[in-house]
């Protein structure tokens, strides 16, 4: 005898909802993706490094900056101070200068370029108390005729105040820079600046100074101490200076 079976609604549904609650439980739920954070830019402006990174408070001196990023135009700071004769050579080197009336203490170094991006050196560049302070003596900068590499009576005479004044103040580094007018070709005046550099040198060893404390830079005619046509301006440009380290 055929007997049959009473349909039920609720073990269908159940039969139909069970592998459904087996692939909820077996694979878990995809979590959404993390926050992806953008990689930053490097930096298109830098300073890497300069040379000299000190100076003597009172004495001048031009600091060469590397890194990159460096483009024509940019100006420099030395703090809030806006640095004078900057030059840029290439995107990797410029030069800029450091002036004789910036107080001790330490300084930051900025480069800002044109299109306004800026990179600095934190308390890179020092400037040193005077070791002359207390002293009546000065290191004078001395002159020379057009042309010249020979010492004048006034010359050796300011040489002989320097070299005594080297000897009672110790110094143990002193960079000679020799200058020129702007006459006279590019190659000439270097030649020419390195050449009353080396009679100045050696005049004051002959007074009895250490050679090993002198070192020699020429500029030629590219730092003039005054602007200008006229014996008056050259005459303060032919000179050399002497730069305590």
């Amino acid at each position: 005898m055929l007997t049959l079976r009473r349909f039920s609604f609720q073990s269908y549904w159940s039969a139909a909802l069970l592998p459904l609650l087996f692939l909820l439980v077996a694979c878990p739920k995809q979590q959404p993706p993390e926050n992806v954070v953008p990689k930053e830019q490097p930096p298109s402006l830098g300073i890497t490094d300069l040379e000299p990174s000190s100076t003597t408070e009172g004495t001048p001196v031009t600091v060469t900056a590397e890194g990159f990023g460096f483009v024509q135009g940019s100006n420099v700071y030395i703090g809030t101070r806006e640095a004078r004769g900057v030059d840029v050579y290439s995107d990797t080197e410029l030069t800029f200068r450091a002036a004789e009336d910036l107080e001790a203490g330490s300084y930051d170094i900025r480069v800002v370029s044109p299109s306004g991006d800026q990179a600095v050196s934190s308390s890179s560049f020092v400037v040193n108390p005077s070791r002359q302070e207390n002293s009546d003596c000065q290191l004078v900068t001395v002159f020379f005729e057009f042309s010249e590499s020979q010492l004048s009576d006034s010359t050796r005479g300011a040489l002989s105040n320097n070299a005594e004044c080297i000897e009672t103040q110790k110094f143990e580094s002193i960079r000679l820079a020799g200058h020129a007018d702007e006459r006279g070709s590019t190659v000439f005046n270097l030649s020419l600046g390195e050449e009353r550099a080396e009679a100045v040198r050696n005049y004051l060893v002959d007074l009895g100074a250490s050679r090993d404390v002198f070192s020699i830079v020429s500029y030629g005619e590219e730092q003039p101490l005054r602007s200008g046509m006229g014996e008056e301006n050259w005459a303060q440009n032919r000179r050399v200076e002497f730069i305590v380290q």
